[in-house]
């Protein structure tokens, strides 16, 4: 019976998505189709001016229907309503040249039976930027966020009691791109550092500070040859013991591609390479995997645009048994222009996460859908939907889940 159910809701995001694909008229404001939405006057807020400042509030109302709140095995499912409210300001001093943004969130999230699951999160960014000339950017970015752990990822919390695990988050970036003429300078590095909330979660506590240099040649118009080298260093909080192997590693590697610019066709990058895990216990092995970096959109015309996201490297992981993880990810997500103020976004998600040292291997793939309209200026109703199927050798991680909700966004 769940196998029927499950395709048949597949099947109704698969006929969404075909009408979704019905072309329309001139674009607007769209948070679920930027690329294909453009500046239409009719739904343009402008922020509200308090001297230099420039404050754009929103906020998010959602509710949600979820057939398996806690991504359990078949048979265990618990299915319950979710209430969402999502307060967002964003403050902006400055122009093109140098500007300064800070933009903050808060998330309240409450079930209708399943009250453990309830659960607050927030946070803040501070970036700044500063262009001297076209093509040439420096950025910074520092800020902080509580999150709360999806019970779908990989290596979430299987049991109900506690509710979903809470992680702050801090971080920290600084990059320098600069691209004109024959040459592409894009040199990155970043902190991060992740501390749940639990201390039962202690083991999952660590910073990483890693960096990336990329140097390219333009080939042809707004295609440049790339090469990039990239260097993680992961330190945890919890030091090793005799029965616990010291998890601090650095994984570094390169990749060649292609980087689009300035092109009205083909935007983003593709990177292809190697990667070298070296953990610093002698009692976990080294490695050498294939390293994937891709983020292409391919804008098809004026109202339809297909964006492709994929990666594969190495990842932080706290399963026992488990001595290293390797994810490999993949979407392709049409952006759908029907009308003027209604906008569609279809999609396929894909996921492996090989858990070296344990011989399992965890896939998790399925379609989603969302629909925008644009009601006026300062409202947009939102309708989305998500299928989500994992299959493993350990029966226990497997799950299947639907969920679907409607937003009412409303700006200010």
């Amino acid at each position: 019976m769940r196998q029927r159910e499950r395709w048949i809701r597949a099947a109704a995001l698969g006929t969404c998505g075909s009408l979704a694909l019905v072309g329309a008229s001139a674009a607007a404001q769209t948070t679920i189709a930027p690329l294909v939405g453009g500046e239409d006057p009719e739904y343009e807020i402008a922020p509200i001016s308090a001297g230099p400042f420039r404050i754009t509030p929103r906020i998010e109302a959602s509710i949600e229907f979820d057939d398996n709140v806690l991504a359990s095995p078949a048979g265990t499912e618990v299915d319950d309503i979710e209430y969402i409210v999502r307060p967002e300001l964003g403050i902006r001093v400055g122009d093109n040249e140098f500007r300064v943004d800070l933009e903050a969130f808060g998330q309240f999230s409450r079930f209708n039976d399943f009250t453990t699951e309830n659960s607050d999160t927030y946070g803040a960014s501070l970036s700044g930027s500063y262009s001297p000339e076209r093509g040439t950017r420096l950025t910074s970015e520092v800020g902080f966020a509580r999150l709360a752990e999806d019970r779908g990822d990989p290596e979430a919390r299987n049991i109900a009691g506690p509710g979903p695990r809470l992680i702050d988050e801090f971080f920290s970036n600084l990059r320098f791109r600069r691209e004109g003429g024959r040459l592409l300078v894009d040199v990155e590095g970043e902190v991060r550092k992740l501390d749940a909330i639990s201390a039962i979660d202690a083991d999952r506590d660590f910073t990483t500070i890693g960096g990336r240099a990329t140097l390219g040649y333009r080939v042809s118009g707004p295609v440049y040859a790339t090469v990039t080298g990239f260097v993680s260093q992961r330190d945890f909080v919890l030091p090793a013991t005799v029965t616990e192997p010291d998890r601090d590693a650095t994984t570094y590697g390169g990749r060649v591609g292609l980087s689009f610019v300035d092109s009205e066709r083909v935007r983003g990058r593709i990177g292809v390479g190697i990667f070298q895990f070296d953990p610093q216990d002698l009692r976990l092995d080294e490695r050498t995997g294939l390293s994937i970096d891709a983020s292409v959109a391919l804008l098809l015309n004026r109202r339809n645009a297909i964006i492709i996201d994929g990666f594969r490297g190495d990842v932080a992981t706290f399963r026992q048994g488990a001595q290293a993880r390797t994810d490999t990810r993949f979407s392709v997500v049409g952006q759908i222009e029907m009308r003027h103020n209604f906008y569609g976004r279809v999609g396929l998600r894909y996921r492996n996460s090989e858990f070296i040292g344990s011989g399992i291997n965890e896939e998790t793939y399925g379609p989603t859908i969302a629909l925008e309209f644009l009601a006026n200026r300062n409202l947009s109703l939102l309708a989305q939907a998500s299928v989500a199927e994992r299959t493993s050798q350990n029966a226990a991680e497997e799950f299947e889940r639907f969920r679907t909700s409607l937003t009412a966004l409303i700006r200010f």
